[in-house]
């Protein structure tokens, strides 16, 4: 029996632990890597179920691992043009997935198979386009660079112009490996170090050495090392030393039916029945004799046989056959990119400068446009200046019609009735009672003309910048009643009642003399508008956020028409004090309520917070 890998049973721990699918094909795949060097058989069921779960989970890099596994599977076998095949397709999948490592390590096998194939300068090519991309890896992810090493040793050792070079790649490999403890590469190494020793004249010493290897190989689970190693003795006359050659063939030999891979060993079989023919030892020489002749019975030996695809698992034969005729035109293909590599990197250099041109240019642009919209903004600031000093004077145009409105309206009748007791005065038809009468209308007259006059005064301060309005916490009840005293006589004179549906003790926030003001000019309004002998209610209520203070007159006409006529204010005394109360209640953060109530009554009033 084979001994067992001892890295096999981590992989298989490794195995059960995946979560993923991704993660469960990439140690699939380093499973059936692994049975490369120990049971073809097993590497051929595990590369399988690495192929179809890839295919199945459009797994790129899976697929591409289990075409390398199958190539180095068909190798062993001696079937080098399928080996080849799966190689390639493998390989175009790395270059697409950029992976340098596994790109080296594939294109080293493939310059393997077509060395065996006699295709000596498509595997030259590959042999160095491998080798130059293995060097200059990353340390972590060179080890494949150590097999390349090799690759090199076994192809230039009997070249006495190379003995440097190979010196060389040797002690490059040892130190490459060395960070790898479980690689194979290790074998070869040491085994092809041992041709000093020969050259030296201790080729007994060598040969020890050399079972040594192949039994380490066996004891750590890869039977094809220990089969190589065995190899490297055929190599030993060459160099002045005779092993004994049936022992290490025979070995070489149990190993191939043990592991399966018998048909790789054809060559020695051929050497072992010659031996034993000489030595006249009929049994071997009807043993080996049995077994060549079962190997040249295969199909794949046949004249004109072509690829014989065994496994008829995979590919019909004309499809192999496609497969073989595309890979064998590669080299035209590589050429060809190669010619269009230096042409595309001709292009960019151009491209790169066009782009630098192109950035300059749209920076000289963009400067441009910087410029252009600094320029708009301050043009726009300059239209925004205008705007605010047109508003101003129209603001002021508006407050200069509003006070000359003001003063004709509310200065009017008291002028024309201190001219009329004037003249009557001069007439002097007068008798004392009516004297006395007249002056006291005088005195009442110049007190309301006073007290209008202070109100005017008072408004045109708060037109005034810098105000600053500043409420103060008052009786409702007695601001409001406060109001009527200015309108005493007009409201006895149109015999007017006034009920008041205040709360006794309701506060309201804001400033006492702008809130008489606006009072006056509500109740001026009711009254003027209000039907002779009527009762205006005057009522508020409140809640949390506000108060809200309601005025009811009842018109005697449409209240639709009084509510146009108070639109118009440069034409209209009333409309005039209701825009000036506006204006106060602005100031307080408040308005004014106007809206009819039926058919003829009216609501003058105002909301405080």
């Amino acid at each position: 029996m084979v001994a067992q890998s001892p890295q096999l049973p981590e992989l298989q721990h490794d195995l059960a632990r995946q979560r993923d699918s991704a993660g469960y094909i990439s140690v699939l795949g380093k499973i059936a890597t692994l049975y490369i060097v120990i049971d073809l058989d097993s590497c051929f069921y595990y590369a399988l179920k690495v192929r179809d779960m890839a295919i199945r989970q459009h797994n790129a890099r899976g697929l591409a691992d289990a075409d390398d596994i199958l190539s180095s599977y068909y190798a062993l076998k001696t079937d080098f043009d399928v080996a080849s095949v799966y190689a390639y397709r493998a390989l175009k999948v790395h270059e697409q997935l950029g992976d340098s490592a596994r790109m080296a390590k594939t294109m080293g096998n493939i310059y393997l198979y077509y060395y065996n194939m006699g295709r000596a300068a498509d595997a030259n090519t590959y042999f160095y386009k491998a080798f130059h991309l293995a060097g200059r890896l990353p340390r972590g992810q060179d080890s494949v660079y150590g097999f390349l090493l090799i690759n090199y040793v076994m192809r230039f050792y009997k070249d006495s112009t190379h003995a440097d070079s190979v010196h060389w790649a040797l002690k490059t490999a040892r130190k490459v490996v060395s960070r790898y403890p479980r690689s194979k590469i290790i074998f070869y190494v040491d085994a092809y170090e041992l041709n000093d020793l020969i050259l030296k004249g201790e080729g007994r010493k060598a040969e020890a050495a050399i079972y040594q290897l192949a039994d380490k190989a066996m004891r750590s689970g890869m039977p094809y090392v220990a089969m190589d190693m065995y190899g490297r003795l055929d190599d030993f006359p060459r160099m002045g030393y005779h092993a004994d050659t049936a022992k290490y063939q025979e070995k070489a030999y149990q190993l191939g039916v043990q592991t399966g891979s018998i048909a790789i060993n054809l060559y020695w079989l051929a050497r072992l029945y010659d031996f034993y023919s000489r030595k006249n030892d009929a049994a071997r020489v009807a043993q080996y004799s049995q077994e060549i002749m079962r190997l040249a019975g295969e199909p794949r030996y046949q004249p004109n046989a072509g690829s014989y695809d065994y496994i008829a698992f995979f590919r019909k034969e004309k499809t192999l056959q496609s497969l073989v005729r595309q890979n064998r035109i590669q080299q035209l293909i590589l050429d060809k990119e190669e010619a269009e590599s230096i042409n595309r990197k001709l292009l960019i250099i151009g491209m790169l400068i066009v782009f630098i041109l192109l950035m300059v240019l749209m920076w000289e642009r963009y400067w441009h446009y910087q410029r252009l919209k600094q320029q708009d903004e301050a043009l726009l600031q300059g239209y925004r200046e205008m705007e605010h000093i047109h508003l101003t004077l129209k603001e002021n145009e508006a407050f200069k019609n509003k006070l000359i409105s003001l003063l004709a309206r509310d200065f009017k009748g008291p002028l024309v009735h201190l001219t009329e007791v004037a003249a009557r005065f001069r007439s002097g038809t007068l008798s004392k009672a009516e004297m006395t009468a007249w002056l006291k209308q005088i005195s009442t007259t110049s007190v309301g003309i006073l007290d209008l006059f202070d109100n005017i005064l008072k408004w045109l301060r708060l037109q005034l910048q810098g105000y600053t309005y500043q409420p103060v916490s008052g009786t409702l009840l007695s601001l409001v009643k406060s109001a009527t005293g200015p309108l005493e006589a007009e409201i006895a004179q149109k015999q007017l009642k006034i009920a008041y549906y205040i709360p006794e003790g309701m506060q309201v926030l804001a400033d006492e003399e702008l809130l008489k003001l606006v009072n006056i000019q509500l109740l001026q309004i009711a009254v003027t508008v209000a039907m002779v002998g009527s009762t205006l209610m005057i009522a508020a209520g409140e809640n949390p956020e506000q108060v809200e203070v309601r005025i009811l007159a009842e018109t005697g006409k449409d209240a639709r028409f009084v509510l146009a006529g108070l639109e118009n204010w440069q034409d209209n005394g009333l409309a005039l004090g209701l825009v000036i109360s506006r204006d106060l209640m602005k100031m307080m953060h408040g308005h004014i309520i106007t809206e009819g109530q039926g058919q003829t009554r009216l609501a003058f009033g105002y909301i405080l917070p």
